[in-house]
């Protein structure tokens, strides 16, 4: 079989640029001896090892007519290639709004966008429950910014000094203290422990409900311990008092009457007996 002289052309890098290679290739390399038409199943040439674009995933599945093309047979074998940068064969949708560098947010094995999201999720803000539906630019506004990651620059209207819980709170208070990225209106109870441990310590287990200590629907600054037959009152002044003498703490006494639930955490900010 006679030896034709293929060229290929090898991108080494962006600083170097293109440079040529010549070799001499055999024709059944690549062809069958009974026809040119369809091409070997296993060609003896092996792209990923003698170029630098290895055919991986989605592009192993790819004619090589479709990279390499030519208006003749000679031009066809001489193997050029417009780039390896994948915008030399993909359309930029994002009209260059990302810079070049698509494999930040695709790869090979798959352009579905849903990639962007996995990816995201290994950068300090996972995209999780709510935030995963929402368009990329909804954040990304500037190009080359990386936007805050602070809840509030996004969600400024969403906080109301006028709720109860939030009456001692700034509009710069870490929001994911109680709240998730699935909705504004579920508290993230696991978060409890922040403040006072539910979850943990001699409270866990001992209890059902956020009502069980919170009453008052919506309003978490107020909470009871003698709720839902938690704490008995005559209990606890049998606990902290010998007929008129009440334990004292921290230059506190404890009330022999009229005590209450703040009276409880002044002395047990952590449940602690």
């Amino acid at each position: 079989m006679k030896l034709i002289r293929l060229t290929f052309f090898l991108v080494l890098s962006t600083l170097v640029g293109q440079s040529q290679m010549v070799e001499d290739r055999s024709c059944l390399e690549c062809h069958l001896s009974g026809s040119w038409l369809p091409l070997s199943e296993t060609p003896r040439f092996d792209h990923n090892r003698v170029t630098d674009f290895k055919l991986i995933y989605k592009h192993s599945d790819l004619a090589c007519s479709q990279c390499h093309t030519g208006g003749s047979i000679d031009e066809f074998h001489t193997f050029s290639v417009k780039g390896d940068q994948c915008v030399d064969c993909h359309q930029d949708i994002h009209q260059n709004y990302w810079g070049s560098d698509c494999e930040t947010c695709h790869s090979p094995q798959n352009w579905d966008a849903a990639m962007a999201y996995r990816r995201h999720n290994q950068t300090l803000f996972p995209l999780l429950a709510a935030h995963q539906s929402q368009s990329c630019y909804l954040c990304h506004t500037t190009l080359g910014m990386i936007p805050t990651l602070d809840c509030h620059v996004c969600h400024k209207a969403d906080f109301s000094q006028d709720l109860p819980a939030h009456a001692d709170l700034s509009p710069v208070t870490d929001c994911s203290t109680c709240h998730a990225p699935t909705r504004w209106d579920q508290i993230l109870a696991i978060n409890h422990d922040v403040f006072f441990p539910i979850h943990s310590g001699q409270h866990r287990g001992e209890w059902n409900a956020c009502t069980d200590c919170h009453e008052q629907s919506g309003d978490y600054q107020v909470f009871t311990c003698f709720g839902s037959g938690c704490h008995d009152e005559a209990d606890m002044n049998d606990e902290h008092c010998e007929g008129n003498d009440c334990e004292q703490r921290s230059g506190l006494t404890y009330p022999r009457t009229g005590v209450n639930s703040n009276d409880c955490l002044a002395c047990h900010p952590r449940g602690n007996e």
